[in-house]
């Protein structure tokens, strides 16, 4: 219909009323017409009108109900539609009507209620039981939404909505191959299907299929090149699968598309420093300080600026694990020898190594007591992890890579006796082989102990545990348990220095013998942390080290095989 069109039918609907002003029926069609036209406000005086005139005629409310909806007024309008309802308790389109808008309003029990009248009305209505599935969501009854969400495709097999929602459903449930079968029917129907291409990507993504979610990703970006999530978790993908230029350029691509993202700016800095561009590297990884598993602290002490005064007091606090303690704790040597007066405040099992540092002025584990004595005022602080940027650290500037912490002499000789009572061995080796379950990447760092049995036939060495955590007879005899006397770092500190080697994977024990100067060698998996950097069996870091690389993701024994031959070098 043309606008003249319209235009002529809104002047003949006008003059019917100056003719017949009493006429509910007229200003009910005059609003539909000011509807049309987009005037919401216009249109809802109209019905108003004519309600007022003839009462609370049904298709008055409904379109009363629809004017308010137009106008995002979910409240008035679920009660209009609601009222038309009253009078048309069998209609299939008001009940469909009444129970959407309520779902919009946020009655999720009312409208689960209606949408399950209109499904025992109309039970082949497969809208109304997805609606329902996203209801029962919602009220987190999840059995009930699935029934409902399986109705739907069972009513309409080629309803990708349904399909994609009931594999979130058991991705919850943690049954990964049916959410997966269940995202292959969604985009079997709707191959460009934005979301459930997204959901499938994370699932692969999260299940490590880095492979499939890259293709996946690719296939989203070329459809919504502006999804800056999308271009973020491909990122991500590319960064697992040591595609370092290609993560670098998506996390480029995602900042571009949207400038204030979360995790972007922290992944570039993080890609950044793998491939050894510090400059860019640190800057960005400054931005972890925004994640959610950063510690939050409402510091009043000013963060250091960066700036060496000689006689200024600063708190240099962990923020992370433990490692990353023992690895930053290199630059404190550069705060003392300038002049400064250090304070740390480290974790409780750090504590008793690091109080003895050189040249700093307290350590404790309790932040209070560092900051609530009135004899020692401090007038900065900075986490560890931050030191490298104000530093401005390049690779060809790290600071001591060789050992920068000292065991007590009184403890040493402790454990010098305790090593003197073993049976003699060719070469002593400590053993790690699992980090902290609860770090995030733990799954890809860790290794079983039943990997290690071809390691431990090794002839003429004697390995010893430096594992903590253990049950009670988990060890096989081959292995001496340390575990028990390694009550803080401290005492495994004492107990490296009694060893040969140290052989361990990606946790605080590698960084621990790296920082006391002791021989390490460091098991990494494929995509290793940042700090390792790619394609070298050193580390700037740690110039006693040795890194021994996964060639493919999860080949640990590969891994343990090299191992092995190497110890069967010659000293």
């Amino acid at each position: 219909m043309t606008s003249a069109t319209l235009e002529a039918d809104g002047e003949k609907l006008l003059h019917h009323l100056e003719t017949n002003p009493n006429n509910g029926a007229a200003y009910d069609a005059l609003g539909i017409f000011a509807l049309d036209n987009q005037s919401a406000p216009e249109a809802i005086d109209l019905f108003s009108k004519a309600i007022q005139l003839d009462g609370p005629v049904p298709r008055y409310c409904a379109h009363l109900g629809e004017a308010f909806a137009r106008l995002g007024d979910y409240r008035r309008a679920s009660a209009c539609v609601g009222q038309a309802l009253v009078g048309e308790p069998t209609s299939s389109d008001l009940r469909w009507a009444y129970a959407n808008l309520l779902h919009l309003h946020g009655e999720n029990d009312q409208a689960a209620k209606n949408y399950e009248i209109l499904v025992a009305q109309s039970p082949r209505h497969s809208e109304a039981w997805f609606n329902l599935g996203v209801t029962r969501s919602l009220q987190k009854r999840k059995d009930e939404a699935r029934r409902a969400y399986e109705q739907a495709v069972g009513i309409t097999p080629t309803y990708a909505e349904a399909w994609n929602n009931l594999a979130l459903l058991e991705v919850e449930a943690a049954d990964l191959n049916a959410a997966e079968a269940c995202y292959r029917r969604a985009l079997l129907v709707r191959p460009d299907y934005r979301d459930a291409l997204y959901n499938f990507a994370v699932l692969l993504q999260e299940e490590g299929r880095m492979p499939e979610a890259i293709s996946i990703y690719e296939r989203l970006v070329a459809i919504d090149s502006g999804f800056s999530e999308a271009h973020n978790n491909l990122g991500n993908c590319y960064m697992k699968m040591n595609r370092l230029s290609e993560a670098q350029n998506q996390y480029v691509e995602t900042l571009a598309i949207h400038a204030s993202h979360r995790e972007a700016p922290m992944n570039l800095g993080i890609v950044s420093l793998l491939m050894g561009d510090y400059a860019r590297g640190w800057a960005g990884y400054e931005h972890r300080l925004t994640q959610n598993d950063a510690i939050p602290q409402n510091w009043k002490i000013p963060r250091w600026d960066g700036k060496l005064r000689k006689g200024a007091s600063i708190l240099v606090h962990s923020e992370q694990g433990m490692g990353d303690t023992i690895h930053f704790a290199r630059y404190l040597h550069l705060l003392t020898n300038a002049g400064m007066l250090v304070d740390v405040f480290c974790q409780p099992q750090l504590e008793s190594l690091f109080v003895n540092f050189p040249g700093i002025r307290r350590c404790s584990s309790s932040l209070e007591a560092l900051t609530a004595d009135p004899l020692n005022p401090i007038d900065w602080q900075l986490p560890f992890p931050s030191l490298p940027h104000l530093f401005r650290t390049r690779l060809e500037t790290i600071p001591s890579p060789s050992a920068y912490l000292k065991v007590s002499a009184g403890n040493l000789e402790s454990w010098r006796q305790v090593f003197a009572e073993l049976p003699t061995a060719k070469r002593r080796i400590g053993l790690v082989w699992q980090g902290n379950p609860k770090h995030r990447n733990d799954h890809n760092r860790s290794l079983s102990l039943h990997l290690l049995d071809e390691l431990l036939s090794t002839p003429g060495h004697q390995f010893l545990s430096l594992q903590k955590g253990l049950t009670r007879n988990s060890l096989p005899e081959s292995i001496i348990d340390l575990a028990p006397l390694l009550v803080d770092f401290n005492e495994t500190a004492a107990a490296i220095e009694c060893l040969d080697l140290v052989i361990s994977v990606d946790t605080a024990v590698t960084h621990l013998a790296g920082a006391l100067g002791k021989p390490v060698w460091t098991l990494l998996p494929y995509a290793p942390d940042w700090r390792w950097l790619l394609f070298r069996d050193d580390s700037p870091w740690y110039s006693s080290m040795r890194l021994f690389r996964q060639p493919i993701p999860d080949d640990w024994p590969s891994v343990i095989r090299e191992v092995k031959r190497s110890l069967l070098d010659p000293l």
